[in-house]
């Protein structure tokens, strides 16, 4: 490393001050610790011994060393815009972004944390609506909200009794090693009104979701039977829904389908992790208490499509899509 050091503010109004005060180049030199090939440098370039001016020398300096140094890559236009339309019309993290584009070999190689780093200084250069407003880190994904503490003395889930247990399940839907193992649940909208049904498989977290018109068991039965009847055969090995009593008609599901129903334990989410992580996900899409007898279907098929594209970092950056079917990814 060079151990050269630029002149300082301070040194240069010391130069001045000789300037003024006809001291020598050698002296002005001895006095500042510097060489006089310095003194004479850096008089030539910022208007001579006549008209030598700090300000002007120092401003000077400060422009030279801001073109010299390392562009942002968020200032780069092309990467800006990128980034943006990830986060605003995909719904991706900045993580996400980030090891997909790796994934891909991209030009564009950006870390997450440099992402963040864009939206917090900055908003990624997207103007303000108003005072006070959040802009884009509104719509990161995580916003640690409270979890409901089920057992309380109203909880009215898990009362099935004698149904085939979780722990029955079989060894390759525990390690994931084969498609077809399948979490189900529903997500509610407005009390009393329609809400989603969704199935997840375990491998591959491709998610299958259809809305009826009321929670109830006949309904959710069709809905399952419905999406799950559409894959092929080798792709349906199990089904592990939530215990909701909307999921009590399982043994016929179980006999349309031709695969066997098992059943977590009593308050036990967890045991159902990727089909509750995936509904976390669609409540960025529908809030709680969304009416979803507002929502079109194709605004319902956009999001499901919007979810099975988005790259997972459990799935090393590829998509639900790109596991499941063996889709490519394509974005405009």
């Amino acid at each position: 490393m060079s151990p050269y050091k630029h002149l300082t503010l301070k040194e240069r109004e010391t130069i001045l001050l000789g300037i003024n005060n006809g001291w020598t180049q050698e002296a002005i030199a001895k006095k500042i610790g510097r060489s006089k090939s310095t003194i004479s440098r850096e008089v030539s370039r910022n208007g001579g011994w006549e008209n030598y001016s700090v300000a002007d020398a120092h401003a000077r300096y400060q422009d030279v060393r801001q073109g010299c140094r390392r562009h942002r890559i968020l200032d780069r236009p092309e990467v800006r815009e990128r980034v943006i339309t990830y986060i605003m019309q995909y719904h991706w993290s900045p993580e996400q972004i980030a090891g997909r584009l790796r994934h891909e070999k991209s030009t564009i190689q950006i870390s997450y944390p440099t992402i963040y780093r864009g939206i917090y200084r900055d908003n990624l250069g997207v103007p303000l609506k108003s005072r006070g407003a959040r802009g884009i880190p509104r719509l990161l994904r995580h916003r640690g909200k409270t979890r409901k503490v089920k057992g309380t003395i109203n909880e009215r889930r898990g009362r099935f009794n004698d149904v085939p247990s979780i722990h029955e399940r079989p060894v390759s839907a525990e390690k994931r090693s084969w498609f077809g193992h399948w979490e189900g649940d529903t997500v509610r909208g407005k009390t009393g009104r329609s809400a989603l049904v969704t199935l997840v498989d375990r491998k591959s977290r491709f998610l299958l979701s259809m809305r009826v018109s009321k929670v109830n068991a006949d309904n959710v039965k069709d809905a399952m039977v419905a999406l799950l009847g559409a894959q092929p055969n080798n792709r349906v090995r199990t089904v592990t829904p939530d215990r909701g009593t909307e999921f009590a008609r399982y043994r016929e599901l179980a006999q349309e389908l031709n695969t066997k129903v098992f059943f977590p334990d009593p308050h036990a989410p967890q045991q159902r992790g990727t089909n509750e992580n995936t509904n976390g996900l669609i409540r960025e899409y529908f809030p709680k208490n969304t009416d979803l007898d507002l929502q079109s279907d194709e605004a319902i098929k956009a999001f499901v499509e919007q979810l099975n594209n988005r790259p997972r970092k459990v799935l090393g950056w590829k998509t639900p899509s790109e596991v499941y079917l063996g889709k490519k990814l394509h974005l405009s």
